[in-house]
C-alpha cells in the first residue's frame, strides 16, 4: 500500500512542478492579415486596378516567447515570416523567416543582447514615429522609403544591445556582419540610436551605415543588410556604403498626435562605383492623427524628399508626396481602410546603369517601387481590410 501512494505522491509532486516551469514559460503566436484594391494612374502602359497584399499593414506570421531564468533574467526569441495575401507566396524567396529570427538574454538591470535576423538599432526608433503607424503602406512611406523609414530594412548576422529605460532614455546599438570569406567588412551594418518617451512626448535620434559588398555593381545580393530599391535610389546602388542620419518626434494628446522628421542619406562612391560624387538625399515630412468620436481614423502626411546636385545633374531632383487615410475600426483588431496619395517629381537623376542622366519620375511610397510613372506625377487610391490576431 505505501509503494503506490508514493507512487501518487512523486507523480503529483511532478506534475506540480511542471506546471511551475510551464508558468515560467511563455510562447505566443501573432500576425496580420491585410488585402485591398489598388489603382494607380499614369504608367507607362495606362492606369492599373490590382489586388495587393499588405497595403496598410504588411502580412505576418510570428512566434514569440520568453523563459524566466530567474533574478530578472530572461531568455527570449522571435520568428516572424511575412507573406502575400493575394497569392500566398511568401513575401521573400528562398527565407522563411524573413522579417525577423532572433534569440537573445534580457535583464530588467543590464539590458537586452539579441542575435540573430533582426531590424536595426536605426529602425526600431525612427519607424514608430515615421509615416507607417499613420499613414501606412502603400500611400504613406517616403518616396522609395530612402530614408528606411518603412520595414524593408532588415539585418542578417546581427548583433544588437538595448539598453534599460532610464527617465524615459533608451539607447540601442547594432553590428551586422557581412561573412563573406576574404572580405573582411563587406557587406556588414552597424548603428545606433538614442530615444525618448514622457509626457505625451516621443523623440529619436538615430545613425545607421550599410555596406556593399564586393560584388558592389547593383548591391551585392551577399550583402547582410537588404533595403528598398526604387527609381529614386536606381542610380546609386554601386555605392561602397550608405549612410543615414534622422531624427523624428512626435506629440500625443488624447485623440490627436502631431509629429514630423528630418533624415540625411548618403550614397558613398569609390573607384569600383558606377557614379562617381556622394550622392546626398534629404527629407522632411510631416505627420497628423486624428481620432474622431466615432471609429474613424484619420491621418496625413506631407514629405519632400531632395537629392543634391552631384554626378553631373545641375536641376537635382526633389519628390513632393502627399498622403492621407482614413481607417474605420470595426474591433481593435479589424478595420477597413482607404489610402490616397499623390506625388510629383522634378528635376533629374541618374538612371539604372548610373551613369545616364534622366528625368526624375514619380513613384508614390516603396512599396509601388516597381510602378514609377511615366512622368512626374503619380496618384494612388486603396481600399483595403485588415485584421490582425
Amino acid at each position: 500500500m505505501k509503494q503506490p501512494k508514493l507512487l501518487i505522491l512523486g507523480g503529483a509532486l511532478l506534475s506540480g512542478a511542471c506546471g511551475m516551469a510551464a508558468a515560467q514559460s511563455t510562447v505566443s503566436m501573432y500576425g496580420i492579415v491585410d488585402v485591398g484594391i489598388t489603382h494607380i494612374d499614369n504608367l507607362p502602359g495606362g492606369a492599373k486596378t490590382y489586388m495587393r497584399s499588405g497595403s496598410k499593414d504588411g502580412n505576418r506570421l510570428g512566434f514569440q516567447g520568453s523563459e524566466d531564468l530567474g533574478g530578472g533574467l530572461k531568455a527570449i526569441f522571435k520568428l516572424e515570416a511575412g507573406f502575400n495575401t493575394d497569392d500566398g507566396t511568401s513575401g521573400q524567396a528562398g527565407s522563411l523567416f524573413n522579417r525577423a529570427a532572433f534569440l537573445g538574454l534580457s535583464d530588467k538591470k543590464l539590458g537586452t543582447l539579441t542575435l540573430g535576423r533582426q531590424y536595426s538599432a536605426y529602425f526600431d526608433a525612427v519607424n514608430p514615429l515615421g509615416p507607417v503607424p499613420v499613414v501606412t503602406g502603400a500611400a504613406g512611406d517616403h518616396p522609395g522609403d530612402i530614408d528606411g523609414f518603412d520595414i524593408t530594412i532588415r539585418s542578417n548576422n546581427a548583433i544588437k544591445y538595448t539598453s534599460p529605460t532610464w527617465r524615459g532614455f533608451t539607447a540601442s546599438a547594432m553590428v551586422a556582419a557581412g561573412e563573406q570569406a576574404g572580405h573582411a567588412g563587406s557587406g556588414g551594418e552597424h548603428s545606433a540610436s538614442i530615444k525618448y518617451e514622457g509626457g505625451g512626448w516621443r523623440h529619436a535620434l538615430a545613425y545607421q551605415v550599410l555596406k556593399n559588398g564586393p560584388n558592389q555593381t547593383n548591391w551585392d545580393t551577399a550583402a547582410s543588410t537588404s533595403f528598398s530599391k526604387s527609381a529614386v535610389n536606381a542610380g546609386y546602388l554601386s555605392a561602397s556604403d550608405v549612410q543615414y542620419i534622422a531624427a523624428a518626434t512626435r506629440y500625443q494628446q488624447s485623440n490627436w498626435s502631431l509629429g514630423g522628421s528630418f533624415s540625411n542619406v548618403q550614397y558613398h562612391a569609390n573607384a569600383a562605383s558606377l557614379f562617381r560624387d556622394t550622392a546626398t538625399f534629404n527629407t522632411g515630412a510631416l505627420l497628423a492623427t486624428w481620432q474622431t468620436g466615432s471609429p474613424w481614423l484619420l491621418g496625413a502626411g506631407f514629405t519632400y524628399t531632395r537629392a543634391n546636385r552631384a554626378n553631373g545633374i545641375s536641376d537635382n531632383a526633389n519628390y513632393r508626396q502627399f498622403s492621407l487615410q482614413q481607417a474605420y475600426w470595426l474591433s481593435k483588431r479589424t478595420a477597413i481602410y482607404i489610402l490616397e496619395a499623390t506625388q510629383r517629381a522634378r528635376g533629374q537623376t541618374l538612371g539604372a546603369n548610373g551613369v545616364s542622366v534622366i528625368d526624375a519620375n514619380a513613384t508614390v511610397g516603396v512599396s509601388q517601387s516597381g510602378s514609377v510613372a511615366s512622368d512626374r506625377n503619380q496618384m494612388l487610391l486603396g481600399i483595403g481590410l485588415r485584421h490582425s490576431f
